[in-house]
């Protein structure tokens, strides 16, 4: 090193990813149109559910989610409905949008079944990266 070594430029640190996945089972990215009704709402919400799997999803909507335990019903293409309760992970705001992730603390098999349908019908190049 010699006397004059601490002189000497240091490497940079190399830059962190943008992003790293850290689930053991990662979202499938849908961006598709949903409607959505809180437990105890007379009306549905418009909203887009940005990616989903069979642990939970990330919901952006124009409104606040009512609280952090949620009881929700999500209709997607008017032919699929789940009945799902969840709880808030996180939150973001990217404009006028409120982003949520939801974990499902409850969710029917048969509920599950169709979320599987749903993705293999409407989204099938999602299934085969993580099969």
């Amino acid at each position: 090193m010699g006397l004059f070594g601490f002189l000497r430029k240091k490497n940079a640190p190399l830059p962190e990813p943008a992003f790293v996945e850290k689930r053991l089972l990662p979202r499938w990215k849908i961006a598709s149109p949903a409607k959505v009704k809180w437990q105890g709402g007379k009306d549905y919400i418009v909203c887009e559910v940005r990616d989903l799997n069979m642990k939970g999803l990330s919901l952006a909507i124009a409104d606040k989610i009512p609280g952090s335990n949620l009881h929700m019903e999500l209709y997607f293409n008017e032919k699929y409905f789940f009945d799902i309760e969840a709880s808030v992970i996180w939150s973001k705001e990217e404009g006028a949008k409120k982003i949520y992730g939801l974990k499902f603390s409850k969710v029917r098999d048969s509920d599950k079944e169709k979320i599987y349908q749903m993705i293999k019908e409407n989204f099938p190049g999602c299934l085969g990266s993580f099969l």
